[in-house]
């Protein structure tokens, strides 16, 4: 029996684990002192012979013993002029980022902004490498201020409203992980460009953190349209599962929905089969039974094989007195007995029959669930091929219907 359920615990769910990886930028090359003086009209004092010593070790690939020799013989050197203090503190951050002591890097780093040693110029590369340093050592507080120490002088690009993103992601704070999703998504949509599948798993996932279920689902539908994977159809499933409390009927729908999209566990297999056969539908039992085995999903258990023979007992019994109960059925009063009909002849996998009775139904009218006729007209549509025709049985199921969320599912899966 379907539960409604709170949705919060679908944002555990694998496809939503989002692990994010910030990269650090590489540390811009660092010319030697000399080459440095000449390009800047500027030249060393001859007290600042050992860093001489250090840059000789850098090129040696002795990047331990260069930083030695900075920290023990350089640093020291009282009367630095500014630009000696800069030369020092750029060898010591290459130092540094090769020895992948990045704390060290960033602190080199805030040390240089603070004092201007930063050309004006290299300002804004230097602060987004700030920040993903931070990133990349778990201080988002730190990375977040960076880049908004950046936003203050200059424009944000695509990459500083990523950083943004990831970096209040990774603390937690999903009202602002969400609002610089949305940006990210909205820009590449305007630039008719590809949204990127991360960008909607981290909407997706702050949205779920934050309760905005709705918001939530709609995400999903998105990465369904454009990365669809058995994942998300599951994710999505969930939710439609949870919202609403099924008849025995509506869930056989819902079933044949997670069926055609491959994410069925065994146990739903065995209750579709076993729902079907009370409600006599002898051929949606048996279709569900031997796909459930075709696909490796249902092991042939001494339960699956009593369930598989009866099924196949019962669906050949129905099929013989099938097309001989259309008549009767037709001078019913309603078109209820058609439906059923129409409904068996699906579960049979005889998709013709099935939408042609189910439409007769439906022009009848009467009916206990017009809802559900759609929905199977839809499929039989779907199953001949005749995308746009199930398109349009699956929009004229009601938006109040207990089935909406599975016609609007079974419309994403047509299109595709």
């Amino acid at each position: 029996m379907f539960v409604k359920k709170n949705l919060f615990g679908l944002a555990k769910s694998v496809s939503f684990v989002v692990a994010l990886t910030t990269g650090v930028t590489t540390v811009s090359a660092v010319f030697a002192p000399a080459v440095m003086a000449a390009e800047k009209g500027q030249q060393l004092s001859s007290k600042m012979k050992p860093l001489g010593e250090a840059d000789k070790l850098m090129k040696e690939k002795k990047f331990k013993e260069a930083l030695a020799v900075i920290n023990e013989k350089v640093i020291p050197i009282q009367g630095k002029s500014a630009y000696e203090e800069t030369v020092t503190n750029e060898l010591k951050a290459a130092c540094l980022a090769q020895l992948k002591d990045y704390a060290g890097v960033a602190k080199v780093y805030e040390t240089m902004l603070a004092a201007n040693q930063v050309p004006a110029d290299q300002v804004g590369q230097r602060l987004n490498t700030l920040a993903e340093i931070y990133l990349s050592l778990g201080d988002y507080s730190k990375g977040i201020e960076s880049y908004e120490r950046y936003l203050k002088s200059y424009p944000a690009t695509p990459e500083i409203t990523t950083g943004l993103m990831q970096a209040y992601f990774k603390k937690g704070d999903y009202k602002n992980a969400s609002e610089y999703a949305q940006k990210l998504i909205k820009q590449a949509e305007q630039a008719k460009k590809p949204v990127d599948q991360n960008w909607l798993k981290i909407l997706g996932y702050s949205y779920s953190k934050l309760g905005n279920n709705a918001a939530y689902a709609d995400v999903l539908g998105k990465l369904l349209e454009l990365y669809p994977s058995p994942e998300y159809w599951n994710d999505m499933l969930k939710i439609a599962r949870n919202e609403v409390n099924y008849s025995d009927r509506e869930k056989i729908e819902y079933y044949r929905l997670k069926k055609t999209v491959s994410t069925m566990t065994a146990e739903e297999y065995n209750e579709m089969a076993e729902l079907s056969l009370s409600l006599l539908d002898s051929g949606d039992a048996k279709a569900a039974l031997e796909a459930g085995i075709s696909a490796g999903v249902v092991p042939t258990t001494e339960r699956t094989n009593k369930l598989l023979n009866r099924a196949k007992a019962d669906a050949a019994a129905d099929l013989a007195s099938l097309d001989s109960t259309v008549k009767e059925a037709e001078a019913k009063p309603n078109g209820e007995p058609l439906a059923k009909i129409g409904a068996a002849y699906l579960g049979h996998g005889i998709n013709d029959k099935a939408a042609a009775t189910i439409q007769k139904a439906i022009a009848k009218g009467g009916l206990k669930s017009v809802d559900e006729s759609y929905v199977r007209l839809g499929v039989a549509n779907f199953n001949m091929g005749k995308k746009a025709e199930a398109i349009k049985a699956f929009q004229s199921v009601s938006d109040k219907s207990n089935l909406a969320r599975v016609a609007k599912l079974w419309i994403l899966h047509a299109k595709k």
